[in-house]
């Protein structure tokens, strides 16, 4: 599988940072192989992932790793091998009654145009691409950092994560539990996070957290844990870090919050519509999936979410 991984996106992935995306299922995708040799033709990963909405619990999956080997690539019909396998797995394990009550991803534009035409796809979002300049931490200020090590306590971060719930009800927002925090940020192999806590000043209480990655020219803003009400403090506390690091703040979020992230901090603000379109599956279990689902338009997202950044 991490050959067919290396041929389809021109670099390697290591068996530790592939034991830990697929890390705590059994069921990792579709896999179509070649009846002669069973060599790997086709692949549509699956990773588990649980939205909540209105105090109530989906069972979700995020799809990912879609490869097609080269040799096949050029049978893009209902024929083909990514209709396949991508078939094969909403029809056998996405619906109302069977494990995953909807799917969703984030796709290339090519892969998501033709998940459209080939019909296993509509759209469910679009990642708006937010930068902010950074910005020196003013003087008379309410909120204080904090970096969060692997030693350091994350019970706190399950407080912030239920005031998050009770924030957005109205949205489908992914589980962001101490737990998953510690398995997205703090044991993938290979990539260095910044966990920070936003603290009040005087009284030290935790207001949000949130997660960054820096990179040469940039500092990527992840994720965001906490109430709605201390997005300011959250987006001051990013731009005051990123200022630190001599650099500008990026973030990728969904049209469903991007206006929330603009009015806490619309100024020293450029933003404008990704390429990333978020699709939901098109057909599931039971055929072909009526307009109307609930997650649509409501997928409380960032970049975090993605297995890739």
């Amino acid at each position: 599988m991490r050959a067919l991984f290396a041929q389809v996106f021109g670099h390697s992935i290591s068996l530790e940072e592939w034991e830990w995306k697929y890390l705590g299922t059994d069921l990792r995708g579709s896999l179509l192989t070649k009846a002669s040799n069973g060599d790997a033709i086709a692949f549509f990963g699956g990773m588990p992932r649980i939205f909540i909405y209105q105090g109530g619990r989906f069972h979700a999956v995020q799809n990912g790793d879609v490869m097609v080997r080269m040799q096949e690539r050029g049978v893009f019909s209902r024929k083909g091998a990514l209709y396949q396998v991508a078939n094969h797995f909403f029809s056998q394990h996405v619906g109302a009654n069977e494990e995953y009550a909807f799917a969703f991803g984030f796709p290339n534009q090519r892969h998501f145009r033709l998940g459209l035409k080939l019909g296993l796809y509509s759209k469910a979002a679009q990642m708006q691409h937010m930068r902010w300049s950074p910005q020196a931490a003013p003087w008379h200020r309410s909120w204080a950092i904090k970096p969060i090590g692997v030693h350091m306590p994350l019970h706190i971060l399950d407080i912030l994560w239920q005031q998050m719930q009770v924030s957005w009800p109205g949205h489908f927002v992914p589980e962001r539990t101490a737990k998953h925090w510690q398995w997205r940020y703090q044991q993938r192999p290979g990539v260095e996070y910044q966990l920070l806590l936003v603290c009040q000043r005087l009284t030290r209480r935790p207001l949000a957290a949130v997660a960054l990655r820096l990179h040469a020219q940039h500092c990527d803003w992840l994720d965001y844990l906490g109430p709605r009400e201390h997005l300011p403090e959250a987006i001051a506390a990013v731009r005051a870090f990123a200022h630190q690091q001599q650099r500008s703040v990026h973030a990728l979020i969904s049209d469903a919050v991007a206006s929330e992230f603009r009015e806490a901090q619309p100024k020293s603000l450029d933003q404008s519509p990704s390429e990333i379109c978020v699709p939901t599956n098109a057909i599931d279990a039971t055929g072909a999936v009526l307009p109307g689902k609930p997650w649509v338009g409501r997928l409380w997202l960032m970049g975090g979410d993605s297995d890739f950044m």
